[in-house]
């Protein structure tokens, strides 16, 4: 069996800037954001270095325009990668080829939560395989930061300084728990990728010292078969720390499965809510109040959870025997007691009741969504994966034979902009209007306040110029790139006030 080690890893982006299917959400997107650099560390399970460092540039692309908010906070302009960085299909092929690695655990902090999507999308905007390193070869996923919340959750606080904001509430920034923790070193060089990697495995070890059992159980959850163990005991609660609980609830709570799409998907209903207002909903309302789209913004106590998806669960016993982490979610034994009762006695009726929430959920394949950005619409089919690696290895005639076959829109439309961006002296006059139209959507498509997306990024420039603050040089540099873009296309933007 092959050893397994854990690569820790950290993405540090370009940014992107915002489309009107982001509803006025701001950054950063994670379906969108072009990276700038990766950072890696290989440890063994007892987190001691295995090989040197990795670091990968990235050169940006000339199809989206740059986040000036992402490139002040990382300190990586455009024009910083153009001598040292690979292209961005040259980019994730490396990236993938090292997190392939067999007996890979992947990790970082916040990983699942936006490195995940990074790595996904890149790879789907490459035309290589978006899901394979998570899996294949004894491979799995972790995140740090899960491991960390789930520690608070339960109470597990020993051995760690917890920041905390003025509220009480607790801080989960790698940034503040480094540094509450004496991870100096890591102020000089936070948002660099190799420098959050080196404190996320510093503060890997503070856990792991202090509290192995949790560790061990935490890093477990990268297997799907555990993870089911746990929640898949018919009408038996289980603890659980997810997104999305918040910190008035302390970050987790109790829940108990009601439904299962026979695959990797669960229903979950979350005892902090009273369920018999699941029976008391027309089905309509209970769509509505899932999907947060109920004109009172009330939402229901169901959630999803996804075992393949590194879960924090565990059995409930871990709160109920802490009672100070019990009462931090906001429930007591009693009224677990009275609401598992009640979803035992009435299981057929919510099953049936939540149905919708299985089987007719959001649209991810909406045709105003960029084609880029609809990977979770549906699955590529096998021919077409087998094609799409072809195309993607044999050159400009193999690319165009697959953007013929393919009756994917979406493959069609990333197989073209793949052959521009990656052997622009092939395209002919009709490719090259094509490619021209598209850059210039970048450019001129409207952002998420309804103003071109360059005029909003000047804009943006604009305002942090005069808060007299920000970094002269990179507000010269990401404007100086737009507009590069836009004379490299015949368009001319408005000047600078």
């Amino acid at each position: 069996m092959q050893d397994e080690t854990i690569l820790w890893f950290d993405f540090e982006t370009f940014g992107s800037l915002s489309r009107p299917w982001d509803k006025g959400r701001s950054g950063p997107y994670r379906r969108r954001d072009r990276p700038s650099q990766f950072g890696a560390i290989r440890t063994d399970l007892d987190l001691l270095p295995v090989g040197d460092p990795i670091e990968i540039r990235c050169t940006p692309p000339i199809d989206e325009p740059p986040s000036i908010g992402a490139c002040l906070v990382t300190g990586i302009g455009p024009q910083d990668t153009i001598e040292d960085g690979d292209p961005e299909h040259v980019f994730f092929e490396k990236v993938l080829e090292e997190m392939s690695t067999p007996g890979s655990i992947c990790t970082g902090w916040n990983s699942l939560g936006y490195d995940d999507d990074i790595i996904r999308f890149g790879a789907w905007r490459n035309l290589l395989p978006t899901y394979d390193r998570e899996w294949k070869h004894g491979n799995r996923r972790f995140d740090l930061m899960a491991a960390f919340r789930m520690a608070w959750s339960t109470g597990r606080h020993e051995g760690i300084e917890w920041p905390t904001y003025e509220d009480g509430s607790l801080s989960l920034r790698l940034g503040e728990l480094a540094s509450a923790n004496g991870i100096s070193e890591h102020a000089e060089s936070a948002h660099d990728a190799l420098g959050d990697v080196r404190a996320t495995i510093e503060m890997a070890r503070r856990l792991r010292e202090s509290n192995g059992r949790l560790w061990d159980h935490a890093i477990s959850m990268g297997i799907k078969d555990k993870v089911k163990k746990i929640v898949d005991k018919p009408g038996q609660p289980f603890f659980m720390s997810v997104p999305g609980l918040g910190a008035a609830r302390g970050h987790g709570t109790v829940g108990v499965v009601v439904a299962s799409d026979g695959r990797n998907e669960r229903v979950v209903i979350d005892l902090h809510g009273d369920p018999a207002e699941i029976l008391a909903l027309e089905p309509r309302q209970v769509h509505a109040r899932f999907h947060g789209i109920s004109e009172d913004g009330e939402r229901i106590p169901v959630r999803r959870l996804r075992v393949n998806s590194v879960p924090m669960v565990a059995p409930a016993e871990v709160l109920t025997r802490n009672p100070q982490a019990l009462a931090a979610t906001g429930l007591d034994e009693s009224m677990i007691s009275e609401r598992l009762d009640f979803v035992r006695a009435n299981r057929a009726a919510i099953t049936e009741r939540l149905r919708l929430v299985m089987d007719d959920r959001p649209a991810d394949n909406d045709d105003q969504i960029d084609a880029e950005e609809q990977l979770y619409g549906r699955f590529v089919g096998d021919g077409d994966g087998v094609a799409m690696a072809r195309a993607r290895t044999g050159g400009p005639e193999e690319l165009r034979r697959f953007i013929r076959a393919t009756s994917d829109e979406r493959l069609e439309e990333l197989a073209f902009r793949f052959l521009a961006r990656v052997h622009p002296e092939s395209l002919d006059s009709e490719e090259q209007a094509r490619w021209d139209l598209h850059r210039q959507d970048r450019l001129t498509g409207p952002g998420g306040g309804g103003l071109p997306r360059a005029v909003e990024s000047l804009r943006a420039i604009e305002v942090a110029r005069a808060e007299g603050s920000a970094d002269g040089r990179m507000l010269h540099d990401v404007e100086a790139w737009t507009r590069g873009m836009a004379e490299s296309v015949g368009l001319e933007l408005p000047p600078s006030t």
